[in-house]
């Protein structure tokens, strides 16, 4: 068993978006998003994984496939691997994200990274 608090992943970012770590196992990885204000996650896929994305704070708008979703505090939204996913921030503080990306995919998203 472990713990843990949000607000000790939730980081500035220094850039466009900061990536904090929570847990990674082969099976799955779960992190904490922090997009800047006005800021976009570019358009990409997950192949074969299954992302869940919750808004922890802030406004999101999140097109997968070419259409729009707005998402708001607590609300979650399943997205398939092979859908495009981008994440825009269309409020007026960091956007927030808790994310479980299953199974891993790429070692490269178990990392922390800042963009």
């Amino acid at each position: 068993m472990k713990k843990f608090v949000f607000k000790d992943y939730f980081h500035e970012p220094e850039g466009k978006i900061s990536k904090r770590m929570l847990s990674k196992s082969d099976n799955v990885i779960a992190f904490v998003l922090n997009i800047a204000k006005g800021e976009i996650l570019p358009g990409h896929t997950h192949l074969t994984s299954t992302l869940f994305l919750q808004v922890m704070e802030g406004n999101a708008k999140v097109i997968t496939d070419g259409n729009e979703t707005s998402l708001q505090v607590g609300e979650l939204m399943q997205v398939e691997g092979p859908e495009s996913l981008q994440v825009i921030n269309c409020g007026e503080e960091v956007l927030r994200l808790f994310v479980t990306i299953s199974p891993m995919g790429s070692e490269a998203f178990a990392t922390d990274a800042n963009v």
